[in-house]
């Protein structure tokens, strides 16, 4: 997929998703409509029942003159014609033979063929760990958009990191590499400050520990350590914020990673909705290497790594 086409894919899946919203107020007006007519319609239908009533229609007829049959000429209750009144003939409705429309299941179908594992889909969460001693290799990463610490990447997936990097910046989307490789001691010292961040706020030992987990895995359990995660945002970003939030996801450089970082061996490891399965909230900087038919069939089967690994 060249440049151009890509730009134009982007382009196109902004319009639809703007599309869609519209589609979505407008069916939200609509139907607000619609109640605000039905309760206007049922008030009016009781208000005139009611003052029907009290003009002295018969109460033990609640449908009143509906069921009597008058003269051609138009003559009701009140004619002098002596004609007989004749009942309507009661008329029985016909079976309705129409099968029922049976709502077709949800496509659960896979998109694509899943791909084997490999070293690049190791699975590390707070449920697996990483294996005692396990010390990756790495390289830093050659882009001026890099945090001075943790720049470093497994040397097997570097290149694919650069790439996409100088790939967004040509597409005009300067990003910033804030994170990448962590050492085990690095990472400890990381948590063991966010829990003494809950500490402060009156959290006690243990429920500090659970906070502190939601944000900063522990030790043992961090992607970072694999040598195989990167946390990025765009290069502008620390000029308005002071830390990572979810409001990176507001970006155009969100869009374009989460379009292309499958073209790339990259996936959206900890997306929105998915807390109860990865343990970790959601994340949309946290991009994580596992190889590119691995990225693709993830991203395309909205899926997460535990998700892949357990199929």
């Amino acid at each position: 997929m060249t440049r151009e086409q890509a730009e134009k894919l982007r382009q196109q899946r902004r319009r639809q998703r703007l599309r869609k919203k519209r589609i979505k107020a407008f069916g939200l007006l609509a139907f607000f409509i619609i109640i605000v007519f039905s309760v206007v319609f049922f008030a009016i239908k009781g208000i005139g029942y009611l003052k029907s009533g009290s003009e002295g229609q018969d109460l033990e007829n609640p449908i009143g003159n509906a069921g009597i049959i008058t003269e051609e000429n138009g003559e009701g209750e009140n004619s002098d014609s002596t004609a007989e009144e004749t009942p309507a003939p009661e008329v029985t409705p016909e079976p309705d033979v129409t099968p029922a429309p049976t709502e077709e299941p949800a496509n659960t179908t896979p998109v694509g063929t899943k791909p084997e594992q490999s070293w690049s889909t190791m699975l590390v969460n707070k449920w697996s760990y990483m294996p005692e001693g396990y010390v990756p290799d790495v390289r830093e990463i050659s882009y001026d958009g890099v945090s001075p610490l943790n720049n470093k990447f497994d040397v097997r997936a570097a290149d694919a990191l650069e790439l996409m990097l100088a790939d967004a910046r040509a597409a005009g989307y300067n990003m910033y590499l804030v994170s990448a490789y962590r050492s085990h001691d690095y990472q400890v010292n990381l948590f063991n400050r966010k829990v003494n961040e809950y500490k402060a706020l009156g959290y006690d030992d243990a429920t500090a520990h659970e906070q502190a987990s939601q944000w900063v895995a522990i030790p043992g359990t961090s992607e970072h350590c694999t040598g195989l995660a990167a946390d990025i945002v765009s290069s502008t970003w620390y000029n308005h914020n002071s830390d990572l939030t979810h409001d990176f996801e507001d970006t155009e450089h969100f869009d374009w990673l989460y379009e292309h970082c499958a073209d790339y061996g990259f996936i959206l490891r900890y997306p929105k909705g998915a807390e109860a399965v990865t343990g970790i909230t959601y994340e949309p900087w946290h991009y994580r290497f596992v190889g590119v038919e691995a990225a693709k069939y993830i991203m395309d089967n909205h899926i997460t790594l535990e998700e892949f690994c357990a199929q």
